[in-house]
């Protein structure tokens, strides 16, 4: 029943390249692209308009029947639009190069899911925080929605991601639990997929396309086969972990994560809902960077493409608008005006699809920091800044050497190459840019060490991404478009590079599938399923909530940290709870404003004592006598329901449970745990 579940979500996903291909192939004449990129296309622009109608209360998010119209509306006018505009995509050898592409994208689908059936779990790390929005967000009524961490407040993180990926299971009527699971399955693919298409129609080879999709989603890096190699020949041998993938020192002040970190341990965060819609934007600059003249229909899902990268991961819309920039500055330098005027209205679009979003979420961030500077006036040292040439070598040695190799052999190939130039310089513009500026955030107000942590870990991942499309490019250069059977130089280095990409890699891909996958227990997708062995009365709630529970309500439970199982019923349930995760809620909460007047060393309240107070509200609740006390906690949190398990137990010794028979009526126990309805 689950794999058929697993099949459906796909096909629901899939459905939207009705609505996509009219668009796309009106963009290119690369057929395989245009394929490639019409389901995404088609589910953006579907969602967005689902979205924004909910916004404005157009539209009841929960009114099944009027989605399903809307979607089915939807698929209509895309299959119209083919049957007039786009039917010739499928003639001639279009329709066994769309039949290929599909048979191996739904072989990737299954392949990754197998893989995480060996470990399911929404558990650890930063899971429950992903869960508990894709839960919030798919069973909330209208957007934005209450915070499920916090009563009262609307959420203030980035979302749209998790909305996306809730979509799909709300059209299937998909549990979220599958859907967890389902949805990193679909990343991982889109993201093979429209990464693979990109190199391969700016490479013109099928291994190319296939040697990028590995590099994106799977490959590590130097660093870590480094790690690996010489544990083996340590004694006694050493095993190199997985997560060192990310962090290179102990400790590490700074974060290199790249994707294939990301889909090992499985986290729906933001950074990894966003990456497909990434490429997708990097596909759309490529159709521009192309095209003779800006065509309007490219402005608009360009725009479409950036807006909702900046809902779900702003760092990726920095990243996508500086690689437009620079085509349209390349492209007016080249040619004239109207270029710098086309991305201009793609920016001005972007923002005003984004203006819903931006009313109602105010950033943490502190600003654009000057990196010597802050490490001159916090006397930091032993820092890892600037980053050590060992590390620069280590995550982005192969990708050097090969621009190294065309810089002096292929110049003028690279340079006539506009798009391909536009990535290689942003990406570049990365690397040293995190070396002399950083974003301020909480890091350099609470824990100054890791000031930069955030900025290496974000923009880093975008460039990774992209020069995995660029270090393709560079082989293809240097190997030259002809076959020929003489062997030069430059065509030896390239294969080398080549060699050293596949072989460094798959040794993280190994290290990763042996270390978290194998040796796991029975197969299983339901991400929330491991609470029935470690929590069966957690569990057994969980369930009883999700059977029963039509509207989303709150659930007073334990206040805890992050990285822990607190927080547990209001994030597998999508209900509300008076305070999660602290720290998390006051790092998406954090008063920017107040942080920037705080005098260096100072202490300031910057939202922790609201954080903290919520928290001590619901201690006093569990534990006081005082029914009049409870009554007003419940009455200040608008408390509907009261949680008792093992948890709470723990953490409030000297809990008072009698008192919740009183102010309210037990409507469910399983074991030691109980769910009391208040009167």
């Amino acid at each position: 029943m689950e794999f058929i579940s697993a099949l459906l979500y796909y096909f629901i996903f899939s459905l939207f390249a009705a609505v996509g291909l009219p668009l796309t192939a009106r963009l290119t004449s690369k057929r395989a692209l245009a394929w490639g990129a019409a389901k995404l296309t088609g589910f953006i622009l579907f969602a967005y308009i689902v979205w924004v109608s909910s916004y404005l209360r157009f539209l009841d998010y929960q009114s099944y029947q009027t989605l399903l119209i809307i979607f089915i509306l939807f698929l209509l006018a895309g299959i119209g639009a083919i049957w007039k505009w786009s039917g010739g995509i499928f003639k001639g050898g279009g329709l066994k190069e769309i039949v290929w592409i599909e048979a191996l994208s739904l072989a990737v689908y299954i392949f990754y899911l197998f893989l995480r059936s060996r470990n399911p779990a929404a558990n650890g790390t930063e899971h429950f925080m992903d869960m508990a929005l894709l839960q919030a967000a798919g069973k909330t009524h209208f957007f934005p929605f209450i915070d499920p961490w916090y009563a009262g407040k609307f959420v203030n993180y980035y979302y749209f991601g998790q909305y996306l990926m809730g979509l799909i299971a709300n059209l299937g009527r998909i549990s979220f639990g599958l859907t967890y699971n389902f949805a990193l399955a679909l990343i991982f693919t889109q993201s093979a997929v429209l990464s693979g298409l990109l190199a391969y129609v700016m490479t013109g080879f099928k291994k190319y396309g296939l040697l990028a999709a590995f590099l994106v989603v799977a490959a590590g890096t130097l660093f870590f086969s480094g790690c690996v190699f010489n544990g083996l020949f340590s004694s006694p041998v050493r095993v190199c972990p997985y997560p060192s993938s990310t962090r290179l020192y102990t400790p590490s002040y700074i974060i290199n994560e790249i994707p294939s970190y990301s889909f090992t341990v499985g986290n729906l965060h933001a950074h990894l809902v966003a990456l497909p819609i990434f490429l997708l934007d990097l596909i759309f600059i490529y159709f521009l960077a192309q095209s003779g003249a800006p065509a309007i229909l490219n402005i608009i899902l360009l725009a479409c493409g950036l807006a909702a990268s900046g809902m779900a991961n702003p760092w990726d819309l920095v990243s996508a608008a500086s690689v437009l920039a620079a085509v349209v500055v390349i492209k007016t330098i080249k040619n004239s005006w109207k270029w710098f005027t086309a991305g201009g209205v793609v920016l001005i679009l972007v923002l005003l699809l984004m203006l819903p979003n931006l009313l109602n979420f105010s950033s943490p961030i502190l600003g654009l920091g000057f990196a010597p500077s802050f490490v001159r006036l916090h006397h930091l040292s032993g820092v890892q800044y600037p980053t050590p040439l060992m590390a620069v070598l280590g995550m982005w040695g192969i990708f050097l050497a090969g621009a190294v190799l065309v810089l002096i052999y292929k110049r003028k190939e690279l340079f006539a190459d506009t798009f391909l130039s536009a990535l290689l310089v942003v990406s570049a513009g990365i690397l040293v840019g995190t070396e002399i500026f950083f974003v301020a955030d909480i890091y350099s107000i609470a824990n100054p060490p890791y000031f930069r942590a955030n900025t290496t870990f974000k923009f880093g991942y975008d460039a990774w991404v992209m020069l995995s499309v660029v270090f393709v490019s560079f082989l293809a250069i240097l190997k030259g478009a002809a076959p020929s059977k003489k062997s030069s130089g430059k065509k030896i280095a390239a294969s080398a590079l080549a060699f050293l990409a596949v072989v460094a890699g798959a040794v993280y891909s190994f290290e990763a599938v042996r270390q978290y996958y194998a040796g796991s227990g029975d197969f299983e997708l339901d991400a929330s399923r491991w609470m029935a062995k470690e929590s069966p009365g957690d569990m057994a709630t969980v369930e009883y909530i999700n059977n029963h529970f039509e509207e989303r309500t709150v659930i007073a439970e334990a206040v805890g940290d992050s990285y822990t199982s607190y927080a547990r019923i209001a994030t597998f349930t999508g209900m509300i709870t008076p305070m999660g995760w602290k720290t998390h809620e006051w790092t998406w909460r954090l008063d920017a404003k107040a942080a920037k007047k705080a005098p260096v060393g100072a202490q300031i309240e910057t939202g922790w004592g609201a954080v903290a107070g919520v928290a001590l509200d619901i201690e006093r609740f569990y534990k006081t006598s005082d029914k009049n006390e409870a009554k007003g906690i419940i009455d200040k949190y608008g408390i509907e329901y009261v949680y008792v398990g093992d948890l709470e137990r723990q953490t409030y010794q000297g809990l008072n449970e009698p008192k919740f028979s009183e102010l309210g009526t037990l409507i469910f126990s399983a074991g030691e745990s109980a769910l009391y309805a208040i009167k």
